[in-house]
């Protein structure tokens, strides 16, 4: 069953916000919802509370305000599935701990990662059987990814099927990416006793990792299955990224990266041609977005991709760029690189850079943000899709971009600061802009651990955009929400 408008109020965020609605309607321009989802632990309790979740979603965001005779594109940020993970009994433990990182008393006091640290050390124990299992097949297989291949069949029932069959349901297509392995379904009865969840009568098959490798991959599903063979979920998967180069977090999780040169990379990267429209989507999940480089003059961006990601997209031929995003860190916290003292500045360098950047001809860069605590990390932002050429009104920024602070900010961000035109549609934060040290406290109020009101409490909302090709530069730009 689907859930009604009404029925889906329960899982609605606390602060959740009508979509933000940018919409031109042009015949062949796709319409692009780019949700702002925030995770919740109480949303695994089960798969069908999973799928009620994303179902609600899109049932109260996209549906009332689908585009007829043209694609609608749903773009969910990256790691939308992680949180599957602890699904059912295997997952109690560390859902407890989601909930209450301070009631871990051996991590009282301590910052990232101990409360990961214990997380994925009870679902270790959770998935105990599995891990097992894999580790006889796969002897190298990681102490950390493990645990990810040991999930194996939780992603494809909980993550992959919800998001193939909710494309499929409603004639859209869908984007959303996770850390697993590649795998096939299997009736092998070893394979079944081993890796069956223990909530469920035993299945006549089971998804099975075929590989110890765990990417960090981005699927496109299409409204139609695309192949007559393989699982199911996979049978309307039209496109596919492996995230290449890595975070450092992804690095310490034991994540393998994408192929970064020859054809397989050159593959990797390749545009989708969206039927019915002039997109070509490029897929940047996250860091590979701000990776640009400098190639020799002549030279080949393609050769080394985890050098000059950017560049090589442009030289495929993308002009929509899908950044998918799950920024692990606050909003109003120092960037990854540890030098930029905050995001929001930093991040100018790719959801706008792919537009303003007059080296490469990107039109369009859809991000959505993935938002709420896991454990004791954060994710949060602000998402927004911004376009090339766009010149109608003052502009707008990212919280606390309003000026480039001298001292704080990179010396090479100052062009980055200030209102850009560029913004066709950004969501608010969860408080008007502001000083930044006003910013950063109520960030502090929304951190894991704080017993703050206000713990955990982020913006849930989506913005949805129609994107003609070529461009309309006379359109109105800055669309957000009116408080």
């Amino acid at each position: 069953a689907h859930p009604s408008a009404r029925g889906c109020a329960g899982v609605r965020a606390h602060r959740s916000h009508a979509p933000i609605l940018a919409l031109d309607p042009a015949r062949g321009a796709p319409r692009v919802f780019a949700m702002q989802l925030k995770q919740d632990v109480r949303d695994v309790t089960s798969y069908a509370a999973f799928r009620r979740k994303i179902a609600c979603a899109i049932r109260t965001q996209v549906v009332p305000h689908l585009a007829h005779g043209r694609p609608n594109l749903v773009v969910f940020g990256e790691d939308a599935g992680l949180i599957t993970t602890a699904i059912g009994s295997r997952g109690r433990r560390a859902r407890a701990l989601v909930e209450d990182p301070a009631s871990d008393a051996a991590c009282r006091g301590k910052g990232f990662p101990c409360v990961t640290t214990a997380l994925l050390g009870s679902l270790g124990d959770g998935y105990a059987r599995q891990v097992a299992y894999y580790k006889a097949r796969f002897p190298d297989l990681g102490s950390t990814s493990g645990l990810f291949v040991a999930a194996t069949d939780t992603y494809a029932r909980g993550f992959m099927a919800t998001f193939s069959d909710l494309a499929r349901r409603y004639g859209i297509y869908v984007v959303a990416a996770n850390d697993q392995a590649p795998f096939r379904e299997t009736r092998d009865p070893a394979a079944i006793r081993a890796l069956a969840d223990p909530d469920h009568p035993r299945p006549r098959s089971v998804f099975v990792a075929t590989r110890p490798e765990v990417y960090n991959e981005v699927f496109l599903w299409a409204p139609r299955d695309v192949r007559h063979r393989g699982p199911a979920m996979l049978r309307n998967v039209a496109a596919r990224n492996r995230k290449v180069p890595l975070t450092t977090i992804e690095q310490v999780l034991q994540l393998t990266p994408g192929p970064s040169r020859g054809a397989a990379a050159r593959a990797n990267l390749r545009p989708y041609r969206l039927p019915g429209t002039r997109a070509r989507l490029g897929f940047a999940t996250s860091l590979p977005a701000f990776v640009y480089g400098d190639p020799a003059p002549g030279g080949d961006p393609c050769a080394d991709v985890a050098q000059t990601y950017m560049r090589c997209l442009d030289r495929l031929g993308a002009n929509l760029v899908i950044q998918a995003d799950a920024n692990p860190g606050a909003w109003t916290g120092p960037d990854g690189d540890g030098i930029e003292r905050w995001q929001p500045l930093s991040w100018m360098t790719s959801t706008w850079r792919a537009v303003a950047d007059p080296t490469v001809g990107f039109d369009y860069n859809v991000t959505p943000m993935l938002v709420g605590n896991l454990g004791d990390l954060v994710f949060d932002g602000q998402t927004a899709i911004t376009q090339r050429g766009l010149t109608g009104g003052a502009g707008c920024h990212y919280v606390g971009n309003a000026s480039w602070i001298a001292g704080e900010d990179r010396p090479d961000l100052t062009g980055e600061a200030g209102p850009k035109t560029q913004f066709l549609a950004l969501a608010p934060w969860v408080a008007p802009d502001g000083p930044r040290d006003a910013l950063r406290a109520l960030s502090a109020r929304l951190a894991p651990g704080s017993r703050d009101v206000l713990e955990n409490d982020y913006l849930e909302t989506a913005v949805v955009a129609d994107l003609p090709f070529p461009p309309d530069p006379a359109r109105r730009g800055c669309v957000s929400a009116r408080r």
